[in-house]
């Protein structure tokens, strides 16, 4: 049962939908966020790993919000983070192979984050890049 708010599922199938024109595969789970909502999805192109984030409201001035405490008391995208959802998708056998490709692309420094992020007010959708 999906006890989502009617607001957290659109967004939800909006992000769905905007990394599939990116050939990207959803990574099970809910990553922070408002209403714990955050998704994660992973694609791969010419060596590059991309990891992209959202779906996350724009605040009225265009700020962007990272949650301060994802995957225990680490900022989404810090290095902490990605150490913990590393190792929380060694824990299960269907996201092992996510892991092995997000740690070695941070490795390899061949890891791209991505904010998928909305203008609410104008209902534009916009990627952003996070250095990592």
């Amino acid at each position: 049962m999906n006890n989502l708010p009617k607001d957290a599922q659109v967004r939800s199938e909006l992000f769905e939908s905007l990394v599939g024109r990116y050939n990207a595969t959803l990574v099970p789970g809910r990553y922070g966020g408002d209403y714990n909502n955050d998704q994660l999805a992973i694609s791969e192109d010419n060596g590059n790993v991309t990891l992209f984030l959202g779906l996350k409201l724009l605040d009225s001035q265009g700020g962007l919000q990272l949650d301060a405490a994802s995957l225990g008391p680490h900022v989404q995208f810090s290095k902490p983070w990605f150490c913990a959802l590393v190792a929380s998708l060694k824990s299960s056998s269907g996201t092992v192979q996510l892991a092995v490709k997000i740690d070695s692309a941070l490795a390899q420094n061949l890891l791209l984050a991505c904010v998928v992020c909305m203008n609410p007010v104008a209902q534009e959708v916009k990627l952003l890049r996070i250095a990592v």
